[in-house]
């Protein structure tokens, strides 16, 4: 394995010291798999005390420890190492945190993996010998592309894993094994999901719209039976099968998060964007018809985000919710030829919320996600599309008339300057100036 200078000298350090230095978890296996992704490198150390491992650690850095309870610890030369001593772990209560710690030194390491997750999860780098020790199968898993709990007792403990599962099977396109699907979709039926934080949920579903085929993490946690309430209702609702033939709503938006997974890096905000894409269409249970129709489920979609309670970002759900609200109206406006003032109307809605390419990009995956779509009618779009951001920009013209407008005007209730000043925008879009504008809200109560 590839490792950086400084860490090699502190792991030869620990070696002349009596300790064991092992690479273990995700590094193990993507260095397995050839992949390239940067992320911490976890170490494990054998046979020395928590204070000897941080004595040698602060020949090498500031050190930053994690308290002895877990002995994780942290330098600050090394930003991306982890240096934990091995453990064991009993559960105590029923959340995912709930555990009590045990530290062993000299813990076997057919021990120490039974803590392990997964299989391919739990391979293991021995610096000092450097060869790969597999204790559970983990590469014959990778091999067969294949996950697998390392052990069912200590599995069931956590239900996090349950997601850390459904990520997996997106981020690197693996089949659950038979037995370790049984095993969550047993967690899911005791309700023990009900336990995570809404933090660790948002935090997974996270990771999972970040990968290259999240439709296959989404699709595992369906077929368990973990799906939100929100999310589960699309997989009952059809849709119009000359416009949606792929069916149901669910299927849909499967389709619609992949295809943005491979343009997400192209969007101001690829997480949310991904999170937009995923709720686009989450109000059509609401409104379908038992012709298909959905009328204005974009408002129904607006009203139902409101029970997605773990997005807490007040940045993030702005940006969702106009994402979701305006997601249909570029692809209406291209197919009824829409006028210039209705594409500077929406730049004014979306103006501070959502950027127009980002608009456009969810537009182009909605129509994208569909079991056929017409090649003149997204050759079309991009035509209409292109014509008016060269002729209009993609930005809200600026106000003429602002509050201060007003006031000088003698207009005295305040009340009322919102509704005013929108009409006043509405105005100038149409091409009048500021004096007629002016004229035209004296309707409106003044001193």
């Amino acid at each position: 394995m590839k490792i950086e200078a400084l860490a090699q000298t502190i792991f030869d350090d620990i070696l002349n010291h009596g300790g064991e230095v092992y690479i273990v978890g995700g590094t193990v296996r993507d260095e397995m798999m050839g992949y390239c992704d940067q992320h911490d490198v976890d170490v494990e150390v054998y046979h020395l005390s928590y204070n000897q491992l941080c004595t040698i650690l602060q020949q090498y850095g500031h050190v930053n420890t994690f308290g002895q309870s877990f002995a994780i610890v942290q330098l600050d030369t090394l930003p991306h190492y982890d240096f934990a001593l091995p453990r064991q772990e009993k559960k105590t209560g029923h959340k995912h945190q709930d555990f009590e710690t045990f530290i062993d030194p000299d813990l076997p390491l057919e021990k120490a993996i039974l803590r392990r997750d997964l299989t391919i999860n739990a391979l293991m780098y021995d610096y000092q010998h450097k060869k790969i020790i597999d204790l559970s199968g983990g590469l014959e898993d990778l091999h067969r592309h294949i996950i697998r709990c390392v052990d069912e007792k200590r599995f069931i403990e956590d239900p996090l894993r349950v997601l850390r599962v459904a990520r997996f099977i997106a981020k690197l396109q693996f089949e659950v094994e038979p037995q370790t699907k049984a095993l969550c979709r047993q967690m899911v039926e005791q309700h023990m999901l009900d336990n995570l934080s809404k933090e660790r949920v948002y935090q997974e579903y996270s990771q999972i719209l970040m990968t290259d085929m999240p439709s296959l993490g989404f699709q595992f946690l369906k077929d368990i039976g973990a799906l939100p309430p929100y999310l589960q209702a699309l997989t009952t609702t059809n849709q119009r099968l000359d416009f949606h033939p792929e069916g149901d709503v669910f299927t849909h938006t499967m389709l619609v998060i992949d295809v943005a997974s491979h343009v997400k890096q192209k969007t101001d905000q690829p997480l949310w964007f991904m999170w937009s894409c995923l709720l686009h269409d989450i109000g059509k249970p609401l409104v379908t018809t038992e012709q298909g129709h959905a009328p204005l489920h974009n408002e129904a979609g607006v009203e139902v985000f409101q029970t997605v309670d773990f997005i807490t970002s007040k940045k993030a759900r702005q940006y969702i919710q106009t994402m979701i609200m305006y997601h249909m109206h570029l692809m209406n406006m291209s197919r009824h030829h829409a006028r210039d003032i209705s594409y500077l109307r929406l730049l004014k809605k979306i103006d501070g919320k959502v950027s127009m390419n980002d608009l456009i990009y969810i537009s182009c995956c909605d129509k994208l996600g569909r079991g056929k779509v017409a090649q003149s009618q997204y050759d079309e779009f991009w035509i209409f599309i292109q014509d008016k951001q060269q002729r209009l920009g993609n930005q809200a013209l600026p106000a003429i008339i602002d509050g201060h407008d007003l006031i000088e005007n003698g207009f005295q209730n305040k009340q009322m300057f919102k509704k005013i000043l929108e009409e006043a925008y509405d105005l100038q879009l149409q091409g009048y100036r500021k004096e007629k504008i002016l004229r035209s809200l004296r309707k409106y109560e003044q001193g």
